[in-house]
């Protein structure tokens, strides 16, 4: 999987590098938490994750990258800059890093291959993740919160009407065989069975509130006080590309089957409204960051 392939977040650690494109790009040209509980079995590394190998190497692949593989244990990344691992290690949108961040946090890509001491779940790779940036790249990170436009998801004044559901995926460590979207023109297609509207002690883009979040640059915070899983079918129209000077809106939109807007597709399927206000949004802030030692 390649990092440029670009796309909305959804609902494995490849699509994270998808998603984190949509928002890193912007800053190349200048110069989107937490993950499934661990098994009782995986409790022996849980709270202190860490690598018991892990290699650290400057990636000589020309062309830019991004590939990212977890498996049960280890994690293997391949042409990867530190800002893309940062987004991944933290399961967070580019919109939301900031701080102390050279040119080479971008310019330079590294190829990583880490290993715990025996198997681990996704979060506890993860979590190792973040402690070996911490002690190879010396990252010192902190929170910062702050009021900002966000989008409140509530339940339509018709109540929902999307079925309870449930989704069993083939692959436990890669629950994505429940989703599915597609693009056509501006149309998008969304189905997915058993999603959660969001979940604190999930994964924040396998939730419908995390998968849309970041829509006009804002975060979607749920209100609806929905807790169980749903089947979900939208299909709504993107905005047109802007338009290029001197060219109507109109004129640029192409012809061809139309749909609602997203805000009213969430109402008209599956029974719920997005409404505009200001709320908390969380940053992670970078203090210090330096090249890490290779070996």
């Amino acid at each position: 999987m390649k990092a440029g392939a670009g796309g909305i977040a959804n609902v494995d650690v490849r699509h994270t590098v998808r998603s984190m494109i949509v928002w890193i790009t912007p800053l190349a040209a200048l110069g989107a938490l937490a993950w499934h509980g661990a098994p009782a079995a995986n409790a022996q590394i849980t709270g202190g994750a860490r690598f018991e190998v892990a290699s650290i190497r400057l990636s000589k692949d020309p062309a830019p990258g991004g590939d990212i593989s977890i498996t049960p244990g280890r994690f293997r990344g391949k042409d990867l800059a530190l800002q893309w691992l940062i987004l991944t290690a933290w399961r967070i949108n580019s919109k939301f890093l900031s701080g102390n961040l050279p040119n080479w946090t971008l310019d330079e890509r590294y190829d990583i291959d880490a290993r715990t001491p025996g198997p681990a779940s996704e979060e506890q790779v993860l979590a190792a993740l973040r402690e070996l940036l911490k002690e190879r790249f010396r990252l010192q990170e902190h929170r910062v919160t702050k009021e900002e436009p966000v989008y409140f998801l509530t339940v339509a004044k018709g109540g929902i009407k999307m079925p309870a559901g449930n989704c069993v995926p083939v692959k436990k460590d890669l629950p994505n065989e429940c989703y599915s979207q597609t693009n056509e023109g501006l149309i998008s297609t969304l189905d997915w069975r058993g999603v959660r509207i969001s979940d604190p002690e999930g994964v924040a883009y396998r939730t419908l509130a995390g998968h849309f979040s970041g829509i006009n640059n804002r975060v979607i915070i749920d209100r609806t006080g929905l807790t169980g899983t749903y089947d979900v079918h939208l299909q709504w129209e993107r905005d047109p590309p802007a338009a290029a000077q001197g060219t109507s809106i109109a004129q640029s939109a192409p012809a061809g089957p139309h749909a609602p807007s997203l805000f009213d597709a969430m109402e008209q399927e599956p029974g719920l409204r997005l409404e505009s206000g200001t709320g908390p949004v969380e940053y992670l802030s970078v203090d210090r960051v330096e090249k890490p030692s290779q070996n």
